[in-house]
């Protein structure tokens, strides 16, 4: 028979295991198995404060509230998510490159490096007031101090860029302060430009990488369904060093406005977009090199108006610089 002391320490032994199971398994937490995600690429490579960025990887929350996306310590909040891909707008940084990290699922991922863009911007809608048709004998220039006009003649009507002169392979240039179209060792650029050419075989499009000399340069211009992508040599127009794209596409007619696209981040290495702005369907798109590219230079329009009447219009100019 067991005495009252023995029964007591019995009794003791047993509560305090008992309370110290009860304690252990308190202390238990959780376990997380959710994959750790991974930062793969970025769309695009590089961005600027209020882009869009796309950071693709794997193993994202399909949920956006389990995810936190950071540049450096300043956390964005997501636009759209999925397990492979999250948008983020960048955030305001003054810094040239920040490190990217996405938690999700209470897990962190690898950091990844975005190279941060300070992006130069140059517009012209040219909506101001209408100016007859002028040449570059005409000082200062009525169509904007920053343009200059090589040969031909232009006119402002009804908030456009405009010419009707036939018969006359006519070009202008854009010559503002820091309008240098660099591309590669961090340098980018992107030159957009509306453009509409009458028919009767005229040709009217854009100008890029116009050297100092006002001859050499890239050449991108359309008439009816033709689209040509030519470069110039030393003696300019019909002096052509290169011939990137000289074909006819469906989809291409006349007295139809284009919208005009081409960038590079590389040198030599040309991306050209053209698309119809009223249904933002693309009609070209194209990318081609340069093994002894232009690098720098300015941008410009051109036409070449061989009906009767000539009008060419070019409207929405804008150039973006890194």
């Amino acid at each position: 028979m067991l005495t009252k002391n023995k029964i007591i320490a019995v009794l003791l032994v047993v509560l305090t295991g008992t309370a110290g199971s009860c304690k252990k398994d308190d202390n238990k937490l959780p376990v997380n198995n959710a994959p750790i995600p991974r930062i793969l690429t970025f769309a695009p490579e590089n961005a600027g404060p209020g882009d869009l960025l796309t950071i693709k990887g794997l193993h994202f929350s399909t949920d956006p509230e389990k995810n936190i996306v950071r540049f450096n310590q300043t956390v964005v909040t997501a636009q759209s998510v999925s397990d492979t891909a999250i948008t983020v707008v960048v955030p305001a940084l003054t810094v040239k490159s920040a490190g990217v990290t996405v938690r999700s699922n209470g897990k962190i991922s690898n950091r990844k490096n975005l190279n941060l863009v300070q992006i130069k911007k140059f517009q012209d809608d040219f909506n101001r007031a209408n100016v007859a048709l002028v040449d570059n004998t005409v000082m200062p220039n009525p169509l904007g101090s920053v343009w200059e006009i090589v040969t031909g003649r232009f006119s402002l009507e009804n908030n456009q860029l405009a010419t009707h002169a036939g018969g006359v392979e006519t070009y202008m240039l854009y010559r503002a302060p820091e309008a240098d179209m660099k591309a590669g060792s961090d340098h980018f650029f992107k030159f957009s430009a509306s453009v509409t050419v009458s028919g009767g075989g005229s040709f009217g499009g854009v100008i890029f990488h116009a050297q100092p000399d006002n001859k050499r340069f890239y050449l991108l211009r359309t008439a009816g369904k033709m689209v040509q992508l030519l470069k110039t040599g030393g003696n300019g127009l019909g002096d052509w060093a290169a011939i990137m794209i000289n074909d006819n596409f469906e989809g291409f007619v006349d007295n139809k406005k284009y919208r005009v696209d081409i960038s590079s981040s590389t040198a030599g290495k040309i991306t050209v977009k053209l698309s119809d702005p009223d249904t933002n369907g693309v009609m070209l798109e194209r990318t081609v090199e340069d093994p002894n590219p232009y690098t720098g230079g300015v941008p410009g329009f051109y036409y070449f108006g061989l009906a009767n009447p000539v009008n060419i219009y070019f409207d929405d100019f804008s150039l973006e610089l890194q």
